[in-house]
């Protein structure tokens, strides 16, 4: 099986063009993938939210990075925002940003000290961000009643999320630019085949593939033994653990792919339970804090 995956995943590397997955152009180059991602962000939030929703609130952005979504909030006349975020260097990042922005509301980054704790008073929030992030909280059980702790009695949370089953929720696609890899072939196999990849000729590094003198890393697959930052999220297990910690789903919204026939096919399948993870684009929540 490694050799059929390292197979199936060369001829993919080598045949891709620009727009397919993992073949984002933004990706070899710093500068053009930030000016990317802050677009892909806001417009993750216009598609599926309105900035009328956060005018007049207390803003938590859950994940911050750079803090784009938190300097939306800001535009949207929030009347405080926070980001959070565990990189310390993507909070710097956002303090320079927003310090260069003219705004009447002025947001407060803090670098998390702690995986399984939000370092904010209880009650104090009244709507949560989490863009593209969750699949990445390694202590999610924790995280989601963290949220609940924070939330005002009404708060809402607003996601926007790649679930594990999702074809790409591998999160290797510039590796192994293969759908539902990770459900096919085992991890042991995915990385091996990363590995391998990473050090071809022909394999192009992306930015974060690079050190500062611009230079290629070492080969970090041949040291792990699982995918990293990954917490193999389902559906299912989300909306469990959201209801044990007293957050209702008061949006669920599983948004196929988009521009085929398969496509097509794909809207029908997203409204079966269990099935729709699978074929799946994004998901879209939003959760709410209600009095019992």
């Amino acid at each position: 099986m490694k050799e059929l995956c390292f197979r199936l995943a060369k001829r993919r590397v080598l045949a891709r063009r620009t727009g397919e997955a993992g073949e984002n152009s933004a990706t070899f180059d710093l500068n053009a993938y930030h000016e990317w991602r802050v677009a892909e962000l806001r417009q993750q939030f216009f598609a599926h939210f309105s900035p009328s929703e956060l005018g007049g609130k207390d803003v938590l952005d859950f994940g911050c990075g750079s803090g784009t979504l938190s300097l939306l909030a800001a535009e949207a006349g929030a009347c405080s925002v926070t980001g959070i975020d565990l990189n310390p260097a993507l909070i710097a990042q956002a303090r320079e940003i927003a310090a260069n922005r003219q705004s009447t509301v002025q947001p407060q980054f803090l670098a998390a000290g702690d995986s399984r704790r939000i370092d904010l008073p209880d009650n104090s929030v009244d709507v949560i961000l989490c863009f593209d992030v969750l699949e990445h909280i390694l202590d999610y059980r924790e995280i989601i009643a963290e949220w609940r702790r924070v939330l005002r009695v009404g708060g809402r949370v607003f996601i926007w999320w790649v679930p594990w089953l999702n074809p790409y929720g591998h999160h290797i696609e510039s590796l192994v630019p293969l759908p539902w890899a990770h459900v096919v072939f085992s991890e042991q196999t995915l990385i091996a085949t990363c590995a391998r990849i990473y050090d071809l000729p022909e394999f192009t590094p992306r930015w974060w593939d690079l050190d500062e003198s611009g230079n290629k890393k070492p080969n970090k697959w041949r040291s792990l033994d699982q995918l990293p930052d990954l917490n193999r999220l389902t559906i299912g297990e989300f909306e469990t653990v959201c209801r044990r910690a007293g957050l209702s789903i008061e949006r669920r919204e599983v948004v196929g792919f988009g521009g085929s026939r398969l496509a097509r096919m794909t809207r029908l399948l997203t409204r079966l339970p269990t099935v729709n993870e699978f074929f799946c684009s994004r998901v879209i929540y939003r959760l709410q804090y209600r009095e019992h």
